[in-house]
């Protein structure tokens, strides 16, 4: 017969109200950022290299804030190193899909 056992963590109702607002915060910094690309003087590259940034320096200001990550030189190289891995996936992706979309329609014209 196997036992399991579960450590539980509680936290303050503040930390949570504080995680929480946390990440509404983040995610709407994260999401207003991409007004960026839609300012027509700004280059594409810049306009990602903006986006890239602020995300960051976002990500990590909260992560740090709410004492996700520890502010120590190997978890922020390993955030930093999983950060850059994270957005070019996505960007990679998403200008693949542009790249089919532009496709399909050069071929309908």
């Amino acid at each position: 017969m196997f036992c399991f056992a579960f450590n539980f963590h509680t936290i303050s109702i503040q930390n949570v109200n504080k995680n929480i607002l946390s990440s509404l915060l983040l995610a709407f910094i994260a999401g207003g950022i991409s007004a960026v690309f839609k300012v027509e003087k700004i280059s594409l590259g810049l306009a990602t290299m903006i986006d890239a940034i602020v995300i960051y320096v976002d990500y990590l200001l909260f992560y740090v804030f709410n004492n996700w990550i520890e502010l120590q030189i190997i978890p922020f190289l390993v955030f930093t190193a999983l950060y850059i891995i994270g957005y070019l996936i996505i960007w990679l992706c998403i200008y693949h899909q542009v790249k089919v979309q532009v496709k399909q329609l050069n071929h309908k014209l």
